[in-house]
């Protein structure tokens, strides 16, 4: 008698450690559950297998890979659209790993996704939240804002680039610039500001989105508090 073993059948159910994940994708309303996913670290030899493997594919990351890149196996019966470089998988609302690459594999049974933890690559070890302004007449007919919290708990790193002595009504006051670099690319206006991990208040001036997946989102901020 012989024994067919089908991986893509048997695969949730022979390998440890499955996790519930989210697949996300930026500037959309998607949000894709999907149970049974496998997450493995990208080993020296494997590395060097994507290498060859994703850079024909035109991987983001040019086919450099860090020690903290992992690949996550997604069976392809949970997707219903596979995924795409530079959507995102989110775990428990607080992990979020980039998708470099994509590989359909075990008999296109489940998906292969190269990702990265831009928030762990990029040292991004504080948090802020971005609070958004709604404008309401004053007692002397002005639009003053009430902020709300609008995105909270960004993996953010808060970086000081300037510093300029300005004269303030009538006394002289040292104004500091940050660059506060995000893993996650949100879309910010004159209505938006930063608070950061010590209730400090950060007045958006400006931003830049990431060119490219695996690198991050810069916003221009002057404290004001």
């Amino acid at each position: 008698m012989t024994l067919q073993f089908n991986p893509g059948d048997d695969f949730s159910g022979v390998i440890d450690g499955l996790q519930s994940i989210t697949v996300t994708r930026p500037g959309s309303s998607l949000a894709i559950r999907v149970d049974g996913a496998l997450r493995r670290a990208v080993t020296t030899a494997e590395a060097e297998s994507l290498k060859s493997t994703y850079t024909a594919r035109s991987s983001p990351s040019e086919g450099k890979y860090t020690a903290s890149d992992v690949t996550w196996h997604l069976p392809a019966s949970e997707l219903s659209q596979p995924p795409r470089l530079g959507d995102v998988i989110v775990v428990d609302d607080a992990q979020h790993w980039t998708v470099l690459a994509v590989l359909q594999t075990t008999l296109d049974s489940r998906w292969r996704c190269v990702c990265r933890n831009l928030a762990i690559v990029h040292g991004l070890d504080e948090y802020v939240d971005i609070e958004k302004a709604t404008y309401s007449k004053g007692d002397g007919g002005a639009d003053e804002p009430t902020w709300h919290t609008w995105k909270t708990g960004l993996p953010a790193r808060i970086q000081p680039v300037a510093a300029e002595v300005k004269n303030l009504n009538g006394r002289q006051v040292t104004v500091t610039t940050f660059t506060v670099f995000l893993a996650q690319a949100v879309a910010v206006d004159h209505t938006h500001r930063l608070k950061g991990p010590d209730a400090a208040i950060y007045r958006i001036t400006g931003y830049r989105k990431p060119d490219r997946i695996d690198t991050l989102m810069e916003i221009s901020a002057v404290r004001t508090n």
